[in-house]
């Protein structure tokens, strides 16, 4: 159908919005110029979209009941299988509900996507039925994944696994329970503050955030593309290992990927820690929202290494804290262009665009006052400073990435990983439905401090669980070199051998 063509009452209300002061004259040629040009508009809409076929068509899914669903950890239970044997052959796979499985619907967390259906297959989706996995179902995310609680889903909150009431930890909040109550084996989160590792750290499954572009982002719905991370949530190190093994390299597809280096990260898990060296990161510890147990059982956990015959040094890294500080323009003022101004996708790079969604957004902005209040104060926040500054704040936070990057690498260049709590806090009860705003929006930020500056300087961190206190699992957080998640999965797999980490 062609672009309906503006009148010259549309025209002259849009150039005065704008700020254009043009004559009567002069808008009736802008006029039929813009109709000669929307012609190019018109062809585009005439050609099929380039559309990804689906390598296993079959699709079927149900709504599970509430009784089937205690801790509001599923969106849908799917049973979609793919390749007879591969690695993942016989693993039961649940996917983040912002990753696009196409003829099943893809809410992402959001009451503005209700009775969306996607209509491809995120490229990790592939992988998994490529490596034998079947797809069990889409777990329940944070309203447009922009939360670390798990209370903003606009079906209600995830329940954490240990303690109803609590928090699972998000965005990724189902995939950590449906971990932990052995309803999956295998799991595949979105990470941009800590998504894959703060549910991870609050339930106590292993989360690793791999390095910016090593798994490509292809199908799933983004925050901001220098951010975008996908990777694997499991209940143990080597199954981690094994999914990221089978999701990660180039697709041909995702812009974020750039000399994109892959190992076999199942060979690298056995290697033991002896003379390898860990700095403990002293900005991560003793922050203000800091629990001191939590700061207790990590420390704990680097004596530990310190057994297994690694070197273990305590470090000041004042990167860490930059890289949060360069990370919150990045992150909420890229989110505000992407949710509202770019319809979900945000614009700028040759990407695949899942341009369904895209339509479906813009024929709901007007209901927009129905995102809760995380959602506005994040946006209100990044309008504002928009509106007053342009996108210059953005660029700032985008220049100073660069020397948190750098700090980091120095520390990495001495030592093989850096440690520290992956959340300052245990699981936190979840805020009542009629509580203030303020603190709506606590309950889902107060945890990003240590996992966002990563998301931002690309580093892979991986989350494991190392101890529990008052019933809630404690996380602790491995920072490594760029495409060196193996070096991790050896740090981390030696670590969880060591002993049952619930009886720490």
């Amino acid at each position: 159908m062609p672009i309906p063509r503006p009148s010259q009452t549309e025209l002259a209300a849009l150039a005065a919005r704008i700020g254009y002061d043009i004559t009567p004259g002069d808008l009736a040629e802008y006029g039929a110029l813009i109709d000669g040009m929307l012609n190019a508009y018109d062809a585009l809409e005439s050609i099929p979209d380039d559309t990804p076929k689906c390598k296993y068509p079959a699709r079927s899914y149900t709504h599970p009941t509430p009784q089937e669903n205690p801790h509001n950890a599923w969106f849908v239970k799917t049973a979609l299988k793919g390749a007879v044997g591969g690695p993942l052959h016989g693993k039961r796979v649940a996917i983040k509900d912002s990753i696009a499985l196409a003829g099943v619907p893809m809410m992402n967390g959001a009451s503005l996507l209700a009775g969306y259906v996607a209509d491809v297959d995120a490229t990790v989706v592939t992988r998994v039925l490529d490596a034998g996995g079947e797809i069990v179902g889409k777990t329940h995310c944070e309203y447009f994944c922009l939360s670390g609680g798990s209370h903003t889903n606009a079906t209600g909150p995830v329940h954490n696994p240990y303690r109803r009431g609590y928090s699972a930890g998000g965005s990724s909040s189902g995939n950590a329970v449906v971990l932990v109550t052995g309803e999956a084996d295998l799991a595949l989160g979105a990470d941009q503050g800590g998504s894959i590792r703060m549910p991870s750290s609050f339930s106590g499954t292993v989360g690793m955030k791999p390095t910016h572009g090593l798994v490509p982002y292809t199908g799933l719905a983004p925050i901001e593309a220098t951010i975008d991370h996908v990777g694997p949530m499991t209940m143990t190190v080597r199954d981690n290992a094994m999914l990221l093994e089978a999701i990660a390299g180039p697709d041909g597809f995702d812009p974020r990927q750039s000399a994109v280096r892959v190992t076999r990260y199942t060979d690298d898990v056995d290697g033991g820690v002896k003379g390898m060296r860990i700095a403990i990161v002293r900005e991560g510890f003793g922050l203000p929202s800091s629990e001191p147990d939590v700061d207790a059982k990590v420390r704990a956990a680097a004596r530990v290494f310190q057994s297994l015959g690694a070197t273990v040094d305590e470090l000041s890294v004042p990167a860490h804290a930059l890289g949060g500080i360069a990370w919150t323009p990045v992150a909420f003022d890229g989110a505000t262009g992407t949710a509202l101004q770019a319809q979900g996708f945000g614009v700028g790079r040759l990407d695949y665009y899942m341009t369904s969604m895209m339509e479906w957004l813009h024929a709901r902005r007007d209901r927009i006052d129905e995102v809760p209040p995380n959602v506005k104060l994040i946006t209100l926040l990044g309008s504002y400073v928009i509106e007053r500054y342009g996108y210059a704040y953005y660029g700032k936070g985008i220049n100073r990435v660069r020397t948190a990057r750098a700090g980091y690498d120095a520390a990495l260049a001495r030592y093989d990983a850096l440690l520290m709590p992956t959340t300052p806090m245990k699981a936190q009860p979840m805020p009542d439905p009629g509580c203030s705003v303020t603190e709506w929006c606590r309950r889902a930020t107060e945890m990003l401090t240590n996992t966002c500056p990563t998301d931002a300087t690309h580093h892979p961190a991986i989350s494991v669980p190392c101890g529990m206190s008052d019933g809630l699992p404690v996380g602790l957080m491995l920072i490594g070199k760029h495409f060196d998640e193996g070096t991790l999965y050896r740090l981390a797999y030696a670590f969880e051998q060591s002993g049952d980490w619930r009886q720490r």
